[in-house]
């Protein structure tokens, strides 16, 4: 018997039992498109995950902090730590740890690695780095001439290019100009509050004080005074007189109205000199001053500024009110202990897009340095879809196993109800394997047209599913625009891959009815029925 032959009889087979076999084709149709469709909706999330992360600026950012070592028991002073008076070794532990505990927690933990230049240089030579960005912040108090009160806001040296979108009078200031841009908000305050001052406030010459604002000496007097902390509510005039009489309060300790050892005791905490090793005590009120002039006004951003502000946009440069280049914020800011010799605390990184993000982010903390990025979250969201997605594919192949179960049992049937026909074949000459290579080709054929309906199954439900997926995705992100075009993916091996396996799975299956058939004796099977 020829091939074509074998195969009409393996499709005469099929035809003559409909019922059986549509049921069988339906069963493998809704398996393959249910692994089509899982396949391609865990392709399409994965590809999802990709264009939305690395499809958008802020995902190349890395925010480098310096980390703080921990402080080492080792290193406190036995007199910090030595327990005095009778009592039991138990007790005596108990308050031996209290006591490191808290000289831990109160002294200065061991130096940790800044960001000197040096560093920076270093990050910015890394392979895929392609601009490191670094800002001196800290509250700042500005005074101008005529206005009644100082005014207290978060200022900022750094990169000042990204203003350009929020001026509404005014330019940027040049890079090593005594020349700083404000908000709207400190024009208001100052007093300047009309439209009309927005162009006459351009070249007016303020005050700039940075540092410890609320906690310099000046305004620790005046809540010592009043019991409580004034702050914006002082005005110049009343400021003047607190730096006054904070550097005249240790000539005047004589004139004062105390005992000898009283008088002893404050010169003693007045001349009380901080620890030299205790950077945090340096810091809490030190501050730095500088004469500038305005030469740009910029508006406040609103909260839906904020959002449209995209990601290039530093969280420093929208919280701020006060702004000053790089160059000049450096002179005043490198004043203040915190700042000296040029080091930061927190870099902005920004790698090329395309380039190792994960990498970096390694080689930045094998540096000593602590790093926020989207790497992570990336990583992490990658891992969930190809979860989900597995689980989806796992209960796919339940389907076309379930399927092929289906198939087994109609072939195992339909040897039965063949068994005189496949006697009749075996006695015109058809051989084993011919009997056996027919009912394979029974089992291939409904593989190969079940994938072939499944594949457009799913292909068809994707469409719907994909505009349902992306409404709801679009509802959540609310004023961001999806990056991705589809849900699903579809690529060219996933259609020959699923024809290939569905045929390979009902042929399998195929095969022990075949085999069973194949072994049927002629003389008894033209004697069955």
């Amino acid at each position: 018997m020829t091939v074509r032959e074998l195969t009409r009889f393996a499709i005469g087979g099929l035809w003559r039992q409909k019922v059986r076999t549509a049921l069988t084709l339906i069963g493998v149709t809704v398996g393959t498109c249910a692994m089509a469709f899982s396949l391609a909706l865990g392709l399409g999330m994965r590809q999802f995950i990709e264009n939305e992360f690395k499809g958008r600026d802020d995902f190349w950012r890395i925010s480098v902090h310096v980390d703080e070592p921990p402080a080492d028991p080792k290193d406190a002073p036995p007199e910090k730590v030595a327990v005095r008076g009778d009592v039991s070794e138990a007790r005596r532990e108990r308050i031996r740890e209290a006591l490191l505990d808290r000289y831990v927690s109160l002294k200065q933990r061991k130096p940790p690695i800044p960001l000197t230049p040096e560093k920076l240089a270093a990050i910015a030579a890394l392979p895929d780095v392609g601009e490191v960005r670094t800002y001196r912040s800290a509250e700042g108090r500005i005074t101008a001439p005529g206005s009644e009160k100082p005014v207290i806001g978060f200022t900022v040296s750094g990169p000042v290019s990204d203003l350009q979108y929020r001026l509404i009078a005014g330019r940027l200031p040049s890079p090593d100009s005594k020349e700083i841009v404000v908000s709207e908000l400190v024009l208001y305050d100052l007093g300047r509050g009309d439209d009309a001052d927005l162009e006459r406030s351009l070249g007016l010459p303020v005050k700039l004080e940075v540092g410890g604002i609320r906690n310099a000496p000046p305004l620790a007097l005046a809540r010592a005074l009043t019991g409580h902390l004034p702050g914006d509510e002082l005005t110049a005039a009343q400021v003047a007189v607190l730096e006054k009489l904070v550097a005249a309060l240790p000539k005047k300790i004589d004139s004062f109205d105390l005992t000898l050892p009283e008088r002893l005791e404050l010169k003693r905490l007045l001349e009380a000199k901080h620890d030299p090793d205790d950077e945090r005590q340096l810091a809490s009120g030190a501050t730095a001053t500088g004469e500038y002039r305005i030469c740009g006004v910029v508006k406040l951003l609103t909260r839906e500024d904020r959002k449209k502000a995209g990601p290039l946009s530093s969280w420093e440069m929208n919280r701020a009110n006060i702004f000053m280049p790089a160059a000049t914020g450096s002179q005043l800011f490198g004043r203040l202990p915190w700042a000296k010799d040029g080091v930061v605390y927190v870099a902005d990184v920004r790698v090329r897009p395309g380039g190792d993000l994960q990498g970096t982010v390694k080689e930045i903390e094998a540096m000593g340095y602590r790093t926020f990025s989207a790497a992570k979250w990336f990583a992490s969201a990658k891992r969930e879809v190809t979860l989900i997605a597995m689980g989806l594919n796992l209960f796919a192949l339940i389907a076309l196993f379930v399927a092929a179960i289906g198939i087994t049992n109609t072939l195992v049937t339909s040897v039965v109800e063949r068994t005189r026909e496949i006697g009749i074949l075996r006695a015109i000459g058809a051989t084993r394997g011919q009997v056996l290579g027919m009912f394979l080709t029974e089992g291939a054929f409904i593989g190969l047209l079940g994938s072939v309906l499944g594949l457009a199954l799913a292909r068809g439900l994707a469409v719907p599913a994909d505009v349902w997926v992306q409404d709801i995705m679009k509802a959540q992100m609310e004023e961001e625009t999806l990056k991705s075009s589809t849900i699903f993916v579809f690529p060219w091996w996933l259609w020959i891959g699923s024809v290939v396996f569905a045929v390979l799975l009902t042929t399998a299956a195929a095969y022990y009815p075949a085999r069973r058939a194949a072994k049927v004796h002629p003389i008894e099977a033209l004697r069955y029925g």
